[in-house]
């Protein structure tokens, strides 16, 4: 009922549309590092395009004891901006180009820099927060909105990786809830955490991070004289994290552990990752010592590659199977690329294309997003994340990617890659052939003899680049090697196709999302130890502000 009432408030709030159509949010990506004495450099990344104003602006109010100093950008180009003592809102464009400052507004500050020029730009902005962790009488705490709602225009996607100077993150030391976004909350393998949002923004939503840590690593300055529950309670006021139920019992906790239990245990024989002696002897050699393979593994056919990818552990997004399905899609013609009248891209369906051509897995992706489309049959994330929320069409989403699996899986068996659970001899060398290319990929920029690369292969480096989640990576160095080429090989200016790729990502996010939703993860999410966001709630929070963006 409350995601429905937000869906009705965001369809109300439509009128300020023609406002964000003269500008546009694609991603904002954080970074948040946090030191032992409770400051945070913050890293923020904004991929936009702008057709008016002067200037880019984010507020922060609400800062207590906290201090914003240090504030710098950096466009596309690289080019460092000139830091003003006083920022002056009223100029031109011109006069604000390269520039950026802090203007005091007597609630707060705001973060500002000119937007140089109209049409697109990357935005890299770093500023340090004093005093951002809070310490407690029982424990020390993060609480922050770091991204604002009501912005002139909503994000299409945003991602906040908040880390701890020389120690790693994990659950046990720390506690963490996601408010103010749909999305997913995780601890990362790499000892960080990220919130992620797996549909684009509402004029109503933010990100707000709330993170519990035991006394003895932070020494901040900034004391409270309170407990964390007192934090937590104001903060869960209108939560939802999809089991619109109050706080556990304790049987609900030991419920919820030993079901989270039995789910990990599932999730690990399931995705078949494998401790390091049993990769080395599955795969015949140490995964560290294979090198640089150019040849793309099982002939192409990205699902058995998939298979082994998941066997070995590869680190990927979870929608990469699907982001590379859509891709070929998008290469073979089934999905058109075009412009609006607002000169947006846009991803349609080819009605006169013979779907029999496809095999059994890009027929049911083109028909799940077909379904999913509505009656204009233009490709809207929005509606992805909406179709895909149902139950029903979350089991559609499981059966396929789990098909996909089991199918690779025999197909491995049939052609003599696999004897039982074992990889033979020849599947060992597809397979170390498959992490190679990943590695050959990834490492692309060291290779001295790229401009030898056969043309013919770079449709299928890109699919495989998108199976590997480096899909843009890749796409940025095929097109250093020769722009000409690039732009015949995708059929479109380069700057579309970056757009595209970009689509591509949110669309397969929100079709894949589903797989991973369950009342487990909700109750996970309640108790602090990840999984998924909730929209409602958070209060308490400091740093935050409403609006910002373009003005």
């Amino acid at each position: 009922m409350k995601r429905i009432l937000t869906l009705a408030i965001a369809v109300l709030a439509s009128t300020g549309a023609a406002i964000a159509a003269n500008w546009q949010i694609r991603d904002i990506d954080i970074l948040v590092q946090l030191r032992g004495d409770g400051t945070a450099l913050i890293r923020e990344i904004w991929d936009m395009n702008a057709n008016e104003g002067t200037e880019v602006y984010i507020p922060r109010e609400n800062l207590g004891d906290i201090e914003i100093s240090s504030f710098t950008v950096q466009d596309e180009s690289g080019r460092s901006f000139v830091s003003e003592d006083y920022w002056n809102t009223n100029r031109s464009l011109e006069a604000k180009a390269g520039r950026c400052g802090i203007n005091d507004t007597g609630r707060g500050v705001e973060l500002c820099w000119g937007l140089g020029s109209y049409g697109d730009h990357v935005f890299t902005i770093q500023y340090i927060m004093s005093n951002a962790v809070k310490s407690l009488n029982d424990y020390d705490m993060l609480h922050l909105q770091l991204v604002n709602d009501r912005m002139a225009a909503a994000p299409e996607h945003v991602r906040v990786r908040i880390e701890a100077q020389g120690r790693q993150i994990d659950d046990s030391w720390v506690r963490m809830w996601g408010f103010g976004f749909y999305g997913t909350t995780a601890f990362a393998e790499d000892g960080s955490v990220i919130f992620e949002s797996t549909e684009p923004f509402s004029r109503n939503s933010s990100v707000i991070a709330l993170l519990r840590f035991d006394k003895g690593y932070f020494h901040s300055p900034s004391e409270q004289s309170r407990d964390f529950e007192e934090v937590l309670s104001r903060a869960m006021e209108g939560a939802d994290f999809g089991d619109e139920e109050e706080a556990p019992s304790l049987m609900d906790i030991l419920g919820s552990f030993l079901g989270m239990l039995l789910a990990f245990i599932g999730v690990v024989a399931g995705s078949k990752k494998l401790a390091a002696a049993q990769k080395r002897k599955l795969l015949g050699c140490d995964p560290k010592d294979i090198a640089w393979s150019r040849e793309v593994p099982f002939d192409g056919d990205i699902y058995c590659t998939d298979y082994v990818l998941d066997t070995f552990g590869a680190k990927r997004a979870a929608n990469a199977i699907a982001s590379a399905i859509i891709l070929r899609l998008v290469q073979k013609n089934y999905i058109l690329v075009s412009k609006d009248d607002r000169d947006r891209v846009e991803l349609s369906f080819n009605e006169l294309a013979d779907r029999s051509k496809l095999d059994e897995h890009e027929n049911a992706l083109l028909a799940m997003m077909l379904e999913a489309s509505g009656s204009d049959h233009i490709l809207q994330n929005k509606e992805f994340s909406r179709w895909s929320s149902k139950s029903r069409n979350q089991n559609v989403i499981r059966n396929w990617a789990d098909k996909i699996q089991s199918e690779a899986g025999v197909s491995l068996l049939k052609n003599g890659f696999m004897a039982g659970r074992r990889f033979t001899v020849k599947g060992q060398a597809e397979s170390q052939k498959a992490l190679g290319f990943k590695k050959f990929l990834e490492e692309f920029t060291l290779i001295d003899e790229r401009e030898t690369i056969e043309v013919g292969l770079w449709q299928d480096y890109l699919v495989f680049g998108a199976l590997f989640g480096i899909a843009e990576r890749v796409a940025k160095q095929l097109k250093d090697i020769n722009p000409q080429v690039f732009e015949e090989v995708v059929c479109c200016p380069p700057d579309v196709y970056f757009n595209v790729l970009r689509m591509n990502d949110l669309l397969s996010r929100s079709i894949t999302n589903a797989r991973y939703v369950s009342p487990e993860v909700a109750t996970q999410s309640r108790g602090g130890f990840g999984g998924v966001s909730s929209f409602g709630g958070g209060g308490g929070f400091s740093g935050g502000g409403h609006g910002g963006g373009v003005r």
